[in-house]
């Protein structure tokens, strides 16, 4: 729509016969948003005025024709690898030799009229992007956040099962565990962008009433919870954690412990898990604080049960930072207005009724 809409305006307006300068200009740069389709303008925009910048004075002052031609070529790709033209630092190097043989053949009008329809596409392609129904990728993010939650109480459930007995982690969650996890965390932060991306700048209503629908701290908190059950499957891929009584006869890597501690943990781990899944910016899960306050006490010394060996410690250590990250990605209620009462003076009489 856009591409057309500039070529019937540069037909209308500019009398071009054959426009196509502007309508490629307005397929360019619209975009999936309307933040990159404006970086996308402006990019375009830029390369396209440094184009004419470098052929115009190569064009008048250099002689020979060839000189001020190799130098607009030099000059122009040149600038064309900057960072910040992207992609379209490839019209720099196009405007400038078109421009160049513009000025150099004095067509000074035709030069115009190639500028305004490229002004043209970029302000139709700008206009359509803002105003035909912008997408809002609000839902793709949630998808991604709900998925992420869902694989990390999943993972934890499965990090319990490991403790209580029914072998290693990766043999109960699978050797990819892990990386499926990290995958999690890079889709959701890459969704969780785009969502935010997408309400800027967005006339939708749609977009203004979901601007703060998506908070950061859940994402960060989520991904910190990762580290923290990646941490945890690592050492219990090292040596196991299975009570005593259940330690097979010809285990050579596998650390009994006691009652005490393996059960206690493997119910702190599904906790966790409630936790996390519940973790959506609002208030945390019920059983937040009871848990982080009975990691505390299971990591005591002189508490009965206690985690006596060092590798204990390192695992409580870790669910503790979790649901640390967990209760940091709670929001910090506002507290309300105090009223000031201003002391009447005793000197002035107050007004009666």
């Amino acid at each position: 729509m856009a591409a057309g809409l500039t070529w019937q305006a540069c037909v209308t307006l500019l009398h071009a016969p054959h426009p196509y300068v502007g309508a490629v200009a307005a397929l360019l740069i619209v975009e999936a948003t309307v933040v990159r389709t404006v970086t996308a303008a402006t990019r375009y925009a830029a390369g396209c005025l440094l184009g004419v910048a470098v052929a115009v004075p190569a064009a008048l002052y250099v002689e020979p024709g060839m000189a001020g031609l190799a130098l607009v070529v030099f000059a122009s790709v040149l600038l064309a690898r900057h960072e910040f033209l992207g992609h379209h630092g490839l019209h720099l190097p196009t405007t400038a030799l078109i421009t160049f043989a513009l000025v150099r053949g004095r067509h000074p009008a035709e030069l115009v009229d190639h500028l305004a329809e490229v002004m043209l596409g970029l302000a139709f392609g700008l206009a359509c992007s803002a105003l035909l129904f912008p997408a809002v990728r609000v839902r793709s993010a949630e998808r991604a956040l709900e998925r992420l939650r869902s694989l990390l109480a999943h993972h934890l459930d499965g990090l319990a099962d490991a403790v209580t007995g029914r072998g290693r982690p990766r043999e109960v969650l699978g050797p990819a565990w892990r990386h499926e996890l990290d995958t999690a965390v890079a889709e959701a932060r890459t969704a969780v962008d785009e969502a935010h991306e997408s309400v800027r700048w967005n006339v939708r209503p749609t977009a203004r009433r979901r601007r703060w629908h998506l908070d950061r701290r859940v994402l960060r908190a989520l991904a910190d919870v990762e580290e923290q059950v990646c941490a945890t499957g690592r050492l219990l891929d090292e040596k196991p954690l299975v009570s005593r009584a259940e330690t097979p006869a010809d285990a050579i890597d596998v650390v009994p412990r006691t009652e005490g501690f393996t059960q206690p943990y493997a119910r702190l781990l599904r906790t966790t898990a409630l936790c996390v899944y519940d973790c959506r910016g609002g208030r945390p899960h019920p059983a937040l604080p009871a848990a982080r306050h009975a990691v505390a006490r299971l990591g005591r010394p002189g508490c009965d049960p206690s985690a006596a060996r060092a590798e204990d410690r390192n695992l409580l250590h870790h669910l503790d930072a979790a649901l640390t990250c967990l209760t940091a990605s709670v929001p910090t209620p506002s507290r309300p207005p105090t009223r000031r009462h201003h002391a009447l003076s005793t000197l002035r009489p107050t007004e009666r009724r």
